[in-house]
């Protein structure tokens, strides 16, 4: 990651466990379908629909998930 995208980034610590689980994602037919090919597709994924799911959040449309 080069030093100006990092300023666009922040480290979220996730129990280990939950970790292994997201290894085991990524190499999933699942995660090769929705494009998600790191741990922070998946997190990112997954945090913005969780978000969609609450009453009046809406992702930005150009936000990318890399």
């Amino acid at each position: 990651m080069s030093d100006t995208n990092i300023e666009k980034w922040k480290t979220v610590k996730i129990p280990k466990g939950l970790s292994e689980r997201i290894d085991e994602f990524v190499e999933s037919q699942e995660a090769y379908r929705l494009g998600l090919t790191s741990h922070s597709q998946v997190v990112a994924h997954a945090i913005r629909q969780f978000l969609e799911g609450k009453r009046g959040w809406k992702a930005p449309e150009h936000e990318p998930i890399q």
